[in-house]
């Protein structure tokens, strides 16, 4: 999501000069990195590859691999279907374009971050090292950041000067970064934290394989242990694919369709069955579109080209303090999937078009847009006598967070934002940055109540909580079953989960794992102004 920079200016130019933060992931990277460097030279790695010029991954001989990758299937993480892997084109630190069609002939391993990213992006360049280093010659890795504000050319050389030559980091534009990540289905966003140039990126943590023929064979979470992720590279290196015929969904891009007009898609969550709000940000010949006079029309298109329903009205929503201004437009989405739209704008006398794609999601038996918030109490700090380690696993928990229940906020008919998340159990590489979103929009909308509910159930000992079930199958609070966001698809490892919620108690708005800021910042907005 593009940031819209606030009147007080939250954005700054690249450094030119590495900061405290980067050394910071760097020795988060080297210690990763050194830890499984250890482990592989006490099992003693074998370095060479099995198959003269195929790329076949060698036999490691680490006892430690192996019995980490017969707890897991390796084909789970295979893909059902095989197809050509999207498209890369991006810029590498040496100013030269690299892509992914250039790399046939090998094994790639693809994935999105950033590196100011303080866990989840130095864990997984740590594990992708060890496997680089185990599988011998014939892999690479493709680190494309989602955070080229920070991500400079500069700043990414520096960065691979740490890495192994086959490790490349990419950067780009903001709107080739978006295209590429639109494409390979990884959603990003900035969570803003209140402090100035500290901001973080909620991203999609997947490892993608991408195999010598150029197809997508793999993909790997967060997590994925070195051997399981070599067990899976030794069946696809053994097993060459054929791309099994199918629909290929559309390549989503932002740029006009003939009528001058630039659409960005900048909801992280669209849902299918309800009316879905789409957050846009638009630009004509002369720049972004601020202009909270237009009502841009919306046409849901099917990837047939027939409209579907009728064009909706967007409404402009300026949040306080933000230069930039939204349209949000309710599009009811018959089903899940890939699809266009169609937005026209007349900024003055210029009548404007463009178009883009968009993937609606399947909202299964998690609360509805467009119907009653389930009425159910969630605990607050006065029904545990004032005890916060029995409603949260926050270590620093922020106690405005438990100062209400749903009940109490919906019989006060008070708009409200719910927060289903956990800074302890961390179930998806998301976790813990809703609670970092919540923080920072709290202080923005003193008036709008943030709760925060943890989605799974706990006991605590002394301070230190025990989960009840397992992080594969938690078991659900009470809150989180009656707001059904454990159920299919999803299921009750799918966190973290964010509802808002108008003055009627209707929820207007619902997000799942990747989520920013200027999501929640938006609709709360939208409801303030009463749209």
């Amino acid at each position: 999501m593009a940031h819209r920079p606030a009147v007080v200016g939250s954005h700054h130019a690249p450094a030119s000069r590495l900061d405290g933060a980067f050394w910071l992931v760097l020795v988060l990277a080297g210690a990763c990195l050194g830890l499984v460097l250890a482990t592989a030279l006490r099992g003693g790695f074998s370095s060479g590859s099995s198959g003269g010029g195929t790329g076949a991954p060698s036999q490691p001989s680490v006892a430690g691999l192996a019995s980490a990758a017969s707890s897991v299937d390796p084909a789970s993480f295979l893909y059902p279907t095989v197809r050509a892997a999207p498209a890369i084109a991006l810029t590498d630190p040496d100013d030269q374009t690299q892509t992914l069609a250039s790399m046939r002939g090998g094994t790639v391993l693809v994935f999105f971050g950033y590196t100011h990213c303080p866990d989840v992006c130095p864990a997984t360049i740590g594990v992708v090292e060890q496997v680089m280093a185990a599988y011998g010659p014939g892999i690479r890795t493709l680190f494309v950041t989602v955070d080229p504000e920070r991500d400079t050319m500069t700043w990414l050389k520096e960065f691979d000067s740490y890495r192994s030559t086959q490790f490349t980091a990419l950067t780009g534009s903001d709107d080739q970064i978006r295209a590429t990540a639109d494409a390979w289905n990884v959603k990003y966003a900035r969570v803003d934290t209140g402090v100035v140039g500290a901001y973080s990126m909620s991203h999609t943590a997947d490892v993608f394989v991408v195999d010598a023929n150029g197809q997508l064979r793999a993909h790997f979470p967060f997590g994925t242990t070195a051997g399981s992720m070599l067990a899976t590279l030794g069946m696809i290196a053994s097993v060459p694919a054929t791309a099994t015929p199918q629909q290929t969904p559309p390549v989503p891009t932002s740029a006009p369709a003939g009528g001058g007009l630039q659409v960005e898609v900048d909801s992280t969550s669209i849902w299918a069955g309800g009316p879905s709000p789409l957050i846009l940000a638009l630009s004509g010949p002369a720049g972004p579109l601020n202009d909270t006079t237009i009502r841009p029309t919306v046409q849901l298109i099917g990837t047939d080209g027939t409209p579907a329903g009728n064009p909706v009205a967007a409404i402009p929503v300026q949040p306080p303090g933000v230069v930039a201004v939204s349209y949000v437009a309710s599009v009811t989405i018959p089903a899940p999937g890939w699809w266009h739209i169609s937005v026209s704008a007349t900024p003055g006398s210029v009548a404007l078009s463009g178009t883009t794609d968009i993937a609606a999601l399947d909202p299964g038996t998690s609360a509805s847009i467009g119907s009653a918030a389930p009425v159910i109490h969630s605990p607050t700090l006065l029904d545990v006598a004032g005890d916060v380690t029995q409603l949260s696993t926050d270590p620093i928990p922020d106690l405005r967070l438990y100062q209400q229940s749903t009940s109490d906020v919906l019989g006060a008919h008070q708009a409200f934002v719910l927060v289903f998340d956990s800074a302890k159990f961390r179930v998806t590489s998301a976790c813990g940055k809703a609670l970092i979103m919540a923080r920072y929009l709290e202080d923005r909308w003193p008036d709008v109540p943030f709760i925060h509910v943890e989605p799974f159930r706990y006991d605590v000992v002394t301070d230190t909580p025990v989960l009840e079930g397992s992080l594969a199958d938690p078991t659900l609070t009470d809150a989180a079953n009656a707001w059904g966001i454990g159920g299919a698809p999803w299921g009750p490892t799918s966190m973290p989960w964010v509802f808002v919620v108008d003055d009627h108690g209707v929820v207007r708005a619902k997000y799942q794992g990747v989520l920013g800021s200027d999501d929640v910042d938006v609709l709360v907005a939208l409801i303030e102004q009463g749209g």
